[in-house]
């Protein structure tokens, strides 16, 4: 099965937005793929959330609790430094 890891990004634009990013996890979660994620992306997605979105607690909590539910979280276990901005790593990780 074909396995996708959607960055921040991707997760913030599919709840904001109706478009590829939706598409993306709408197709995961019915089973077209299987949606991966780390710890880290979490993290950095409810920090976005919260702090440069103001998005309601709730709202976030709902958006994690589907995350948790439709995709596999990975553990990291490699650490890179690939890319030129630093805090993408985590994507190669």
């Amino acid at each position: 099965m074909i396995r996708v890891l959607p960055d921040t990004n991707i997760i913030i634009s599919s709840a904001f937005w109706i478009g590829n990013p939706y598409e993306t996890i709408k197709r995961g979660i019915l089973g077209e793929y299987q949606l991966i994620i780390s710890a880290k992306i979490l993290v950095e997605v409810v920090d976005k959330l919260r702090n440069k979105f103001h998005f309601p607690e709730e709202n976030i909590q709902e958006l994690i609790d589907i995350l948790m539910t439709y995709c596999h979280v990975i553990d990291v276990t490699s650490k890179f430094d690939v890319v030129r901005d630093k805090k993408d790593n985590k994507i190669i990780d």
